[in-house]
């Protein structure tokens, strides 16, 4: 199994042909998918499921990872209340033969504005939910170079989810980069990340315990 290729880097040169269009009404998401001349794509199952939909409030303060489902082709629905504010929606879907990049779509609900951040650099490593700790190792992160992120369950192994031991979710403070990563191996809890771009970013790790999804939030910089 390939577990990298999750980064979803297809090359900067080419021209994405799947583009997405999120919209949202009264507690219903709706996501478009179509190909340049306006076809559905066929869509492969990552990880039990043909879409991840990540929705991500622009102060970070918010994360949500749905799964809609497909209503037809080409239009899949997720249902979910959302507060007033402004988030960035990453459709994360791995179409057969078409090239694509997960991008932001700017989701705006009611009238007020929510501002971007500033993350700060200092952060705890070790997060509790719910009596369930994890701990972040040292991060090191370099543009381009493969990039460890190793979690510590205290002695807890996490259930499966999703066909893994946990998923991570990685955006930067401005919401534009994304990026998502599956363990290393089935068994473990160390996931590889690639990044692009120095800068701060907001890592969203989501285990099971006990058949409940904690997500643990941890803040890294990364370097040039």
């Amino acid at each position: 199994m390939n577990h990298s290729k999750h980064n979803h880097h297809h090359g900067n040169n080419v021209e994405p042909e799947i583009k997405t269009n999120v919209t949202y009404d009264n507690g219903k998401i709706l996501i478009k998918v179509e190909d340049n001349i306006g076809n559905p794509p066929v869509l492969a199952v990552q990880h039990e499921k043909e879409m991840h939909f990540i929705i991500v409030s622009n102060d970070l303060e918010k994360y949500y990872h749905l799964h809609p489902t497909k209503e037809q082709p080409g239009l899949y629905v997720a249902n979910k209340d959302l507060n007033d504010g402004t988030y960035q929606a990453f459709v994360d879907i791995e179409p057969e033969n078409k090239t694509y990049k997960v991008t932001p779509n700017t989701l705006q609900v009611g009238t007020n504005e929510t501002s971007k951040t500033n993350l700060e650099g200092m952060d705890n490593w070790t997060k509790e939910r719910d009596g369930k700790t994890v701990t972040l190792g040292d991060v090191d992160a370099t543009i381009g170079e493969e990039v460890p992120l190793v979690f510590d369950t205290h002695g807890e192994k996490p259930d499966p989810l999703l066909g893994a031991l946990g998923h991570v979710v990685i955006v930067d403070e401005n919401v534009e980069q994304y990026i998502h990563v599956h363990p290393a191996a089935d068994d473990i809890t160390t996931f590889n990340a690639r990044f692009s771009k120095p800068g701060m970013y907001k890592i969203s790790a989501e285990f099971k315990f006990d058949d409940n999804v904690h997500v643990y939030p941890f803040v890294i910089d990364v370097k040039k």
